[in-house]
């Protein structure tokens, strides 16, 4: 990979990360099948980290049989503590668009129970 490319992907990387900086982003680690290449692992980042949402999200993978990394956006679903999600990504190596489905765990939060002020003495 050129200097080029290497500086193309990174501003890509910051532009699209930039809008996910400004709320309670989503972080999660997990296995991604991208069709026609077989299995890769990577980190993900979410748009929000509320459990029950659907989010947005950006990644990167490394692909196990071809050793190259893959950048990747989607859009996926958070539950407690899990991810899923449908992505398209973009290998490195082969130069080609692909898309795949991963799954893993997230570090989510749930809903907040506020406590119910005390009531006044009468």
């Amino acid at each position: 990979m050129s200097l080029k490319q290497l500086s193309l992907a990174a501003a890509v990387a910051v532009s699209l990360f930039a809008p996910i900086a400004q709320a309670d982003a989503g972080v999660g680690a997990g296995i991604t099948y991208v069709f026609g290449q077989g299995v890769a692992v990577g980190v993900k980042l979410f748009t929000s980290d509320e459990e029950d949402k659907a989010v947005g999200s950006a990644g990167l993978d490394y692909m196990i049989n071809s050793g190259s990394w893959r950048p990747n956006v989607g859009v996926g679903y958070l539950g407690d503590s899990v991810y899923g999600d449908v992505n398209a990504g973009y290998n490195y190596k082969t130069g080609v668009w692909d898309f795949g489905v991963s799954g893993g765990t997230a570090d989510t939060e749930g809903d907040v129970a506020v406590a119910a002020p005390a009531p006044e003495p009468t």
